[in-house]
């Protein structure tokens, strides 16, 4: 397998598949809806894949949809998407991925608890809890040296990097299969999946489509990182032929396995037990065997790990491409003389996941960064429509299928997407929103303060 697939699915595959089925089921509570969501969500996802795929074989830079929306869209769009990889989108990714990990390390290396009087201060002066960003400090604490660790990892050299990425990818593959394997074995029935009615009762009209707004989140955030491989484009020896490669064979992993892995967890257990499920891939596991929360418990610390280090591994080569560009902070650019590592990009990157930790609990994290995320993604796939009008004799290695109805497809379901967001999540929505403005007074500074961009190259 490449390294570019390697980061594909090392990046996609992290905390998502053991942490949000029980969220869509409570939200969604028909297991046959809930497969479903999990197919659409890759279906979708692979359809901005294709755009993704044509716009980094036609323009193989490093630096992704940011250089990729910088030369069709304009300077503006991109430096925005830029900055919002490094204010919410990846820097978030890295820091709930990252939590996870402490979490479930906690099962084997028991954490200190803070102390009450922490919480009941917390709640008085942030006037509910789950604002307080010193809540369970132990773990948080340990998810900023995850961070330092992937961060180092990836200072140390690029092929340390890559190397620890190509370990953990199989060794994930490996945990998606075992799970299936064990399953197989357990005294399951196909009622837990057929029975329950799949119009839950009293859900229709706008609730079910809230619902399924819910739920098609968690999904996506459990496929978010898929966008990560293009940032990488210009390191590619033939980006045009192995970009393609990369999506298609990672997302088609990443999919059956998703898919696999959820009907192993109906065939198991009940939807009702899977709604109040905190562990579900363990609680579903221990039917067949004793130790599953164990098991389970190594199989997410490994693959929150690779995860971390996947996303750490790609996403600093978005500042640094800014940074070159002369719309980021000069130093930010820097290649470290003997490793060629972006390191100050990298130091930057860890120090901002880090301090996201502290900004709220994981789901928080992920619902502002997955709302962030698709409002770009279907800026995206307007981008190959685009760059076909403005630059038609560039040369295209690879070209969308059913062009121009795929890019199409894909950017009225994110803008529907979006819409639905801000209805169901608007909190979490208007968060990710104030962090992606925050970047305006930086591109004043940088545009208008100090010095105009250079002209796009090539």
């Amino acid at each position: 397998m490449t390294t570019a697939t390697a980061i594909v699915v090392g990046s996609v595959i992290g905390s998502g598949i053991f942490k949000k089925t029980a969220g869509m089921s409570e939200a969604l509570p028909s297991p046959l809806l809930v497969l479903g969501v999990w197919v659409l969500a890759g279906a979708v996802t692979f359809l901005g894949a294709l755009s993704a795929a044509e716009l980094s074989a036609a323009f193989p830079e490093s630096g992704g949809l940011y250089a990729h929306l910088r030369r069709v869209t304009g300077r503006f769009s991109g430096f925005l998407y830029g900055w919002s990889v490094l204010a919410v989108i990846q820097t978030g990714s890295i820091a709930s991925v990252a939590y996870i990990f402490a979490q479930y390390l906690g099962y084997f290396v028991p954490l200190p608890a803070a102390p009450p009087e922490w919480e009941a201060w917390g709640a008085t002066l942030f006037g509910t809890i789950d604002l307080y960003p010193f809540r369970e400090l132990p773990t948080k604490c340990v998810a900023v040296g995850c961070v330092l660790v992937v961060t180092v990892l990836n200072t140390a050299g690029v092929r340390l990097g890559a190397a620890v990425q190509d370990l953990f990818l199989w060794l994930k593959v490996a945990i998606m299969a075992g799970i299936v394997a064990v399953a197989a074995f357990g005294a399951g029935s196909f009622e837990h999946v057929t029975a329950p009615a799949l119009i839950p009762e009293g859900m229709s009209g706008m609730a079910l489509l809230g619902a399924l707004t819910i739920a098609t989140s968690g999904a996506f955030w459990a496929y978010d990182g898929w966008i990560n491989v293009t940032y990488v484009a210009g390191e590619l020896r033939d980006p045009a032929r192995d970009m393609p490669r990369a999506l298609a064979r990672g997302l088609g992993i990443v999919v059956a396995s998703y898919v696999a892995v959820n009907l192993a967890y109906f065939w198991l257990l009940p939807v009702a037990e899977i709604r109040g499920s905190t562990l579900v891939a363990a609680d579903a596991l221990g039917r067949v065997l004793p130790f599953a929360a164990a098991a389970v418990s190594a199989a997410v610390i490994v693959s929150t790990f690779g995860a971390a280090n996947a996303m750490a591994l790609s996403s600093a080569r978005v500042y640094w491409a800014m940074a070159r560009d002369g719309v980021f902070f000069e130093a930010v650019g820097r290649v470290h003389p003997k490793r060629q590592t972006p390191h100050v990009a990298l130091l930057v990157q860890g120090v901002w996941a880090s301090a996201l930790v502290f900004s709220g609990t994981f789901d928080q994290i992920t619902d502002m960064l997955i709302f962030v995320s698709w409002a770009f993604y279907g800026l995206l796939a307007l981008a190959v429509v685009v760059a076909r009008v403005r630059f038609p004799d560039a040369p295209r290695p690879f070209k969308v299928p059913g062009y121009p109805f795929v890019p199409i497809v894909f950017v009225l379901f994110a803008a529907a997407y979006v819409v639905m967001s801000v209805i169901e999540n608007t909190r979490n929505a208007l968060l990710g929103t104030a962090l992606v403005l925050l970047g305006l007074p930086v591109w004043a500074w940088f545009v208008r303060g100090r010095r105009r961009p250079p002209e796009v190259r090539g």
